[in-house]
């Protein structure tokens, strides 16, 4: 090395090496740097159209939120944006498209509120010190599909506008209370430490609870993390309550007569995608009169007065049958319901609803739940259920068969029976200021009392009916009240019956309420918060006689009447025992035309669903 260093030519040699190496180390160095610089140029391209295709989904969730209907889909203005900073400008343009949704979840649920957002980013070129290098633009484009869904009162396990009784005294979740799903009301929810259950006597919420009020306790400070599993919030925004159907009136067919009778009763029975009806006409056939006497019935006693009062009958007819699938149906009349429902159906009433026995799912067997959440249950991927009416919605206490006459009580029985509900339910209606008439999921014939049924005497073939008018004032008059503990005139359906029910089997709820004003489902026999003071009869303001659990004995049969549980039901109060279960395909999936969510002020509310990225298409102005 010495001897290369004391000779000239090496010196040059060497001097040559080393600007050889440092000039393949700067060309090197270069290309690192420039590397670098592109591959930093595109990172932050791609995160720039990250953004602007968030931008762009936002962007279609606010139109979509303010059009009445996207049924054909459309594209939204191109768009462009022009980024500058210190070193680098570029313009991006976005593309975006909305379609409606052909297909819910896997082969079966047509989901009828659910839209495709199809958003492409692209870049015209760019300049700058950043782009000057190779003066070609970023060959990054972005493109995603999101799904946007329009929410709908299905979507909540439980949702009142008023949280407080039809007599607007405080309602409360208690002990027996288990709610899965999601929970709102836009007044204060009421709890109390009472009636039993597994959480020591408070409800449980397993779902996230919403008020635009406050929470409120009847027991004291209660313990927060056992009652609400997932937490609460309070002072949120109100959800609109609208007061008719809009989506059914706008889309549903009309099933029976297509002008309104209130006196009119549609009977509608469901068989799979197959509905019959019978038409009941109520009409006035004149008036009936009855002597009252002393003692009835005959030989002895003394007569009194004669009582005038309107006959009324309900004439039945065959009506309409036909069969829907994949779509709502409206009735403007009453209506009464029952069936074994297949595919997406909604069927909605302008006036009451009752429900006259099961409303089950083709592909559900009773008693197994149709979300697949409980052991031996399946998912149920082709039905879907919504009841609608725009007054209430009434579990039948009982009826007479249209065709034999005969009476029938199918929701009256043991906590395995009573009524199986697979449907989200809504009840719209409006008292306007009469907190009675407000719409509400409620049962029927909430104060049970005896009255004297027909008899034969001995061996005499002749039928005494209609006792108790017999024997008293009816109408009742101020003067002449008719007495508490005796079922007033028709307000039993299947009056008059000797043994009417108190309890009456469990509410078998697989699916959701949304209603104006909590219903009653259960009451015990006497109400403190809402008195019936001096044993009243003013059936339009809940004041029906005295305790249901008050009989009387016959002064001439020498029987006693009184009310009574139904068979292998238990319990010392009136009604229903409630086992609810929210159905969690609600979450993703609302029946048709089903009631939308407003929030105060008319914005209507969607939620996001998936979002992810696509592959761009080859044709980039017809976006699919």
């Amino acid at each position: 090395m010495l001897v290369l260093l004391n000779n000239q030519k090496g010196n040059i040699a060497i001097a040559l090496a080393l600007a050889i190496v440092g000039l393949m180390s700067a060309i090197t160095m270069t290309l690192l740097a420039y590397m670098d610089t592109v591959s930093t140029r595109y990172d932050c391209d791609k995160l720039q159209q990250l953004n602007l295709l968030r931008s762009e989904s936002t962007r279609a969730l606010a139109i979509a939120e303010n059009m009445e209907t996207l049924n054909d889909g459309i594209y939204l203005p191109a768009k462009s944006v022009t980024i500058t900073c210190s070193h680098a400008r570029n313009t991006f343009t976005m593309r975006t498209r909305i379609l409606k949704s052909e297909q819910g979840i896997n082969e079966g649920i047509y989901h009828f509120n659910e839209f495709r957002v199809l958003s492409l980013v692209t870049q015209k070129g760019g300049s700058g010190s950043s782009y000057s290098i190779n003066g070609l633009p970023s060959p990054v484009k972005s493109f995603s599909e999101t799904k946007i869904r329009r929410s709908t009162l299905s979507g909540y396990h439980y949702l009142t506008d008023i949280d407080r009784s039809l007599n607007n005294t405080n309602s409360y979740f208690w002990g027996p209370d288990v709610v899965y799903g999601r929970v709102h009301s836009n007044t204060d929810i009421w709890i109390k430490q009472m009636g039993g259950g597994n959480n020591n006597g408070w409800p449980t919420f397993y779902g996230p609870v919403y008020t635009a009020g406050q929470i409120q306790s009847f027991s004291g400070t209660p313990p927060v993390q056992m009652v609400f599993r997932a937490g609460y919030w309070e002072h949120v925004t109100p959800i609109e309550y609208n007061l008719t159907a809009n989506e059914i009136r706008a889309h549903g067919r009309v099933i029976g007569p297509s002008t309104y009778d209130p006196n009119r009763i549609l009977f509608v029975k469901v068989n799979g995608p197959v509905y019959s009806t019978m038409i009941g006409n109520v009409i006035q056939m004149g008036y009936d009169s009855t002597d009252v006497w002393t003692q009835y019935p005959p030989p002895n006693g003394e007569y009194l007065y004669h009582n005038l009062y309107p006959h009324y009958d309900t004439l039945w007819t065959n009506g309409s049958s036909g069969s829907i699938l994949n779509n709502s149906a409206i009735v403007y009349s009453k209506m009464w319901l029952q069936g074994r429902f297949q595919g997406a159906q909604t069927w909605c009433s302008v006036d009451t609803l009752y429900l006259t026995d099961d409303c089950y799912l083709a592909h559900t067997p009773l008693g197994s739940d149709p979300d697949g959440t409980t052991f031996g249950s399946t998912y149920n991927h082709t039905d879907l259920l919504g009841i609608v009416s725009e007054k209430s919605i009434i579990v039948k206490y009982g009826h007479k068969d249209p065709d034999s006459g005969d009476r029938l009580k199918p929701n009256c029985g043991g906590s395995n029976n009573g009524i199986w509900i697979y449907a989200a339910l809504c009840a719209l209606g409006d008292g306007n200021g009469d907190f009675h008439k407000d719409g509400a999921f409620t049962f029927e014939y909430q104060h049970p009392h005896p009255s004297a049924p027909a008899v034969r005497l001995g061996t005499n073939t002749h039928v005494w009916d209609k006792i108790d008018l017999h024997r008293r004032r009816y109408p009742q008059t101020d003067a002449s009240p008719w007495p508490g503990n005796i079922d007033y005139p028709y307000y039993n359906p299947l009056w008059p019956e000797g043994f009417p029910y108190k309890e009456r089997g469990a509410i078998h709820l697989r699916g959701a309420v949304a209603q104006k004003r909590r219903g009653y489902v259960h009451r015990g026999l006497s109400d403190p918060e809402y008195p019936n003071p001096g044993s009243t009869w003013n059936i339009p303001l809940d004041l029906c006689g005295g305790s249901s659990n008050e009989g009387y004995t016959d002064p001439i049969l020498g029987i006693t009447w009184m009310a009574v549980n139904a068979p292998n039901a238990s319990g010392g109060g009136i009604g229903y025992y409630k086992d609810y279960r929210y159905d969690y395909r609600f979450d993703l999936y609302s029946p048709p035309d089903f009631p939308e969510i407003y929030l105060r002020g008319g914005k209507s509310v969607y939620d996001t669903g998936e979002w992810y990225f696509r592959k761009p298409p080859l044709n980039q102005t017809i976006l699919d």
